[in-house]
């Protein structure tokens, strides 16, 4: 049994064509999410960092332990390492994950509120990894603080995407 590859038209090749799926994953949607988080990073560190910096509460302690990270890249650890890793996280890894996801998470419409729900995911390893300690104010505050601004971060990618390209849809 062989299969043909080099001709075949969407329609004769097995599964559903493009058009069947829905919008596919081409450079432009990859930098317009490129842009959309950028965007919503832009949004959310002004409330995720300014909030405990206004408080006394922010902790370097965490953000250089993250920057660890940058030991693979050749950078040392520290809190600007850590600052620019987060950044460049938020503004290409995680909205290249979201274009491959986000057309399997809730709600259904409005769509761009897929982010929200990929951002409170991603909430969590934050949750771990930048775990303050300390009493129950500080808590409360980080636990509130940090799901608003990851829902602003993906919100805000969600919305981009959303609005310029659309979300990619995929059938599995």
């Amino acid at each position: 049994m062989s299969k043909e590859t080099n001709s075949a038209s969407p329609s004769t090749t097995e599964g559903p064509g493009l058009e069947e799926v829905g919008l596919p994953i081409t450079l432009r949607v990859i930098v317009v999410a490129m842009g959309g988080g950028l965007v919503g990073m832009l949004l959310m560190l002004p409330l995720l960092g300014g909030v405990p910096i206004a408080l006394d509460v922010f902790r370097p302690e965490a953000i250089v332990e993250f920057a660890h990270f940058g030991l693979y890249l050749g950078l040392e650890p520290s809190v600007t390492t850590g600052i620019l890793l987060f950044f460049v996280g938020g503004t290409t890894v995680l909205p290249l994950l979201f274009i491959v996801v986000g057309s399997f998470l809730p709600p259904e419409e409005p769509r761009y509120l897929r982010g929200a729900a990929y951002a409170t995911i991603f909430w969590i390893g934050f949750l771990i990894a930048f775990w303050p300690g300390g009493g129950v104010l500080t808590i409360g505050l980080f636990l509130v603080v940090s799901l608003v601004s990851h829902w602003i971060y993906g919100t805000t990618l969600g919305y981009v995407l959303d609005a310029t390209v659309g979300i990619p849809q995929h059938d599995v």
